[in-house]
């Protein structure tokens, strides 16, 4: 039997799941290949809170909150030093992964998406015009016919894999456990040789992992099983007296970070972990995954409809994912530092590196700027043309770049960013920049924008007595 469609996307994961919504949305015929029935458990249950307003653009914001998932309220952290971090908004989730995917995936169907499950892909081939795709389901098997591939398959990955690492070979311990007064918050720890993070899931089991080189793993004496108890009894993970027990067996796999060098192609994309894995230090892959889903959408839209604008639907995909894996990883290095001044072991002092990378932006300044302060564009300010995603395409925009920036800044919100610098004149005031930027920009956001660029210093204090052209 044949098939066809204009998008078929392998793999229902989050961002399998979020790419077929958001294309079906754009008006695409989609059909989503996953080859294993939901719910199942997956790693990723601690999600950081840039997911909801992620998700809410989608249209999914309201299933995710009558699912009614715990929100993070504090974080025990055994880093450089004990704390408790709070969360006074629980903006982050604890969510059980399996009905987490699901609930993406039927919101995924209900906007129109095909969703074939479970499916196995078969064989690929490319042909005139795009790809014919064998696909067994339920002992038949089926030829689909597809304009574009998108591989949302995870570490496993169905396309070509060009993966450069990103950071040091990591693998990953976990097992879940259920007992009376385990932690209902999550925990990071810093070990002797690794890292623990415990979280505990909806349905009362709690998840621990161990983070370790694997030549350490592989040193040590006796079965994966006493490695890991090993390791779990040198952190406090499970409290004293807690008697916990396992409901499921010990599982080990790679949480070494990688890029994948060919993330776009004329008529394929990776999305997801196919395409870029950070550090799991950073408890925000699931986040990085949907993004990259959502900026993928207007690649793959921009390809089909708007072939002529290939080279920067390219450019733009690729330099948004090797700029994320760039600041993650400087941002990873530096906390791996704090513990290495007193470790000396291998696993801390090969992530420690070297000091973060000078393309991080240092922190903001927090003194807000007087109403009546004289400003000025600080040195090094300019405007550049990069490619955006400007509502469902990639297109060139002016974009701002600084020293003082990660990375370059084209909108802040709903604005472009580069037509109100443009106005700005030396000895400028908030007030005068926020009345010079009507009525297109409402005063009070006005006034935020003109903190946001001075707490960036892109504004900086002018001259007594300068006015005039920046």
């Amino acid at each position: 039997m044949l098939k066809t469609t204009d998008i078929c996307i392998i793999g229902g994961g989050p961002a399998g799941s979020v790419l077929g919504t958001r294309l079906a949305q754009f008006g695409w015929s989609v059909c989503l290949v996953e080859r294993v029935e939901f719910p199942r458990r997956h790693l990723g249950e601690s999600l950081s809170p840039g997911v909801i307003p992620l998700l809410a653009s989608i249209g999914a914001g309201p299933a995710i909150e009558k699912a009614g998932y715990p929100r993070v309220r504090k974080v025990s952290v055994d880093w450089e030093e004990k704390r408790e971090r709070e969360d006074p908004d629980s903006q982050g989730l604890l969510v059980d992964r399996g009905q987490f995917d699901r609930l993406l995936l039927n919101h995924a169907r209900s906007c129109g998406v095909h969703i074939r499950q479970p499916a196995t892909v078969e064989t690929m081939q490319r042909r005139a015009g795009g790809w014919s795709i064998s696909v067994s389901e339920q002992g038949r098997t089926t030829e689909l016919r597809a304009r574009f591939v998108a591989d949302a398959s995870g570490r496993t990955g169905v396309l070509r894999r060009r993966r450069c690492r990103t950071g040091p070979q990591t693998v990953a311990l976990h097992a879940y456990w259920t007992a009376a007064g385990l932690p209902d918050h999550p925990r990071i720890e810093a070990g002797a040789n690794g890292w623990f993070w415990g979280v505990p899931l909806p349905d009362g089991v709690y998840n621990t992992l161990v983070f370790l080189d694997p030549r350490d793993l592989r040193t040590m004496p006796g079965t994966l099983e006493a490695k890991f108890h090993a390791l779990i009894a040198s952190s406090s993970l499970l409290p004293p007296g807690v008697n916990a027990r396992l409901v499921r067996r010990i599982q080990a796999t790679d949480a070494t970070p990688y890029l994948d060098a060919e993330r776009v192609t004329e008529d394929s994309i990776k999305v997801g972990d196919a395409a870029l894995a950070l550090d799991p230090l950073s408890s925000s892959g699931v986040q990085k995954a949907i993004q990259s889903a959502l900026a993928g959408s207007a690649v793959v839209n921009t390809l089909l409809r708007r072939p002529q604008a290939q080279a920067l639907a390219w450019q733009f995909y690729r330099d948004n994912l090797s700029g994320a894996s760039t600041r993650h990883r400087a941002w990873a290095r530096g906390h791996y530092a704090r513990v290495a001044v007193n470790r000396t072991a291998r696993f801390w002092q090969e992530r420690a590196g070297a000091v973060p990378s000078p393309d991080v932006a240092p922190p903001a300044a927090e003194t807000p700027v007087a109403p009546h302060a004289p400003l000025r564009l600080a040195p090094g300010v300019k405007i550049i043309e990069l490619p955006c995603l400007v509502d469902r395409f990639i297109e060139k925009r002016a974009a701002v770049t600084s020293p003082s920036l990660g990375a370059p800044v084209a909108y802040l919100g709903d604005w472009e960013l580069a037509p109100l610098l443009q106005g700005v004149r030396s000895g400028m005031t908030p007030q005068e920049l926020t009345q010079s930027w009507m009525p297109r920009v409402p005063p009070r956001k006005g006034l935020a924008i003109t903190q946001w660029l001075f707490s960036r210093g892109l504004l900086i204090p002018a001259v007594a007595g300068e006015r005039g052209d920046a």
